[in-house]
């Protein structure tokens, strides 16, 4: 399942933020597409490729004390016109 995360985050907890980025390892089972950090916005972006709702959880649970991950799936928008044009 292809989600896009953004994590929003108050200016206090940046200092904290930054040193759990620097430790934290997606799950083995997540294929990491791409990282963005919204510049001037206390937040991030994150495109990734999970398996099931658990993998998420590990992604987003070590961060639950600094800011609100919020999450959404994805399609290609090609793909997702050929789905709608079927309904």
């Amino acid at each position: 399942m292809l989600c896009v995360l953004w994590f929003k985050w108050q200016p206090e907890n940046t200092s904290r933020l930054l040193e759990l980025w620097k430790e934290f390892k997606y799950p083995e089972e997540v294929k990491l597409i791409s990282r963005y950090l919204l510049i001037g916005r206390h937040m991030s972006v994150a495109i990734f490729d999970a398996p099931n709702e658990e993998a998420i959880l590990r992604i987003t649970y070590p961060f639950r004390e600094l800011g609100v991950p919020h999450i959404a799936p994805a399609l290609p928008l090609e793909e997702a016109l050929e789905i709608m044009e079927k309904m």
